[in-house]
C-alpha cells in the first residue's frame, strides 16, 4: 500500500476538477484492481470529523509521512470516471513517498474500508428513499389520527 495524490476529475465528478486529494492505494487480488482508500488530515479540531469518527464513517491513523494524524474514510474507489481501473502509472496520480505503508498499518485501512464508493452511494440514496416512506407513513398516520379524534368531537 502506497500513499499518492490523485486528482479529483480522475476518480468522481467535481467543482474543482483539478483539485487534489489523498489515498491510500493498493493492489485487490480478488478484484484484480487496485483500490484507492480516501485520507483527510485531522489537523484541526472540526466537529464535523470528530462526529464521524465517532459514528464509525472515519478512523485515525498516524503516517511517518504527515505530522498531523489522517482519517481514513470507510470507501474505497475502485474504477476511474470512465469506469476503467486506477492505474498508477497514470499522469494525475503522484506519488508521495517511495516507501510502502507497514503490512499492519495496511491490513487495518483495508478491513476498515469496506465499502465500494458507488455501492455505497447506492445504500446511501435507499436509506434515504426509505427514511422518506417512513415519514411520509408517520406523516398519513398522524392526519388520520387527528381526523378521527376531530370526528369524535
Amino acid at each position: 500500500m502506497k500513499l499518492v495524490k490523485i486528482k479529483n476529475k480522475y476518480l468522481f465528478q467535481s467543482e474543482i476538477p483539478e483539485g487534489v486529494h489523498t489515498y491510500a492505494v493498493y493492489y485487490d487480488k480478488e478484484s484484480k484492481r487496485n483500490r484507492a482508500v480516501a485520507l483527510t488530515h485531522l489537523y484541526r479540531k472540526d466537529y464535523k470529523r470528530f462526529s464521524q469518527i465517532k459514528t464509525g464513517i472515519l478512523s485515525v491513523e498516524q503516517f511517518k509521512e504527515f505530522d498531523v494524524p489522517s482519517g481514513v474514510w470507510d470507501y474505497y474507489y475502485s474504477e476511474t470516471v470512465d469506469g476503467q481501473k486506477i492505474n498508477l502509472k497514470d499522469h494525475e496520480i503522484k506519488k508521495i513517498a517511495p516507501r510502502y505503508i507497514s503490512k499492519k498499518q495496511a491490513d487495518r485501512i483495508k478491513n476498515f474500508a469496506k465499502y465500494d464508493y458507488k455501492e455505497k452511494l447506492e445504500l446511501e440514496k435507499k436509506k434515504k428513499k426509505k427514511k422518506k416512506a417512513t415519514a411520509e407513513n408517520n406523516v398519513t398516520k398522524t392526519s388520520k389520527n387527528a381526523k378521527q379524534k376531530e370526528a369524535r368531537k
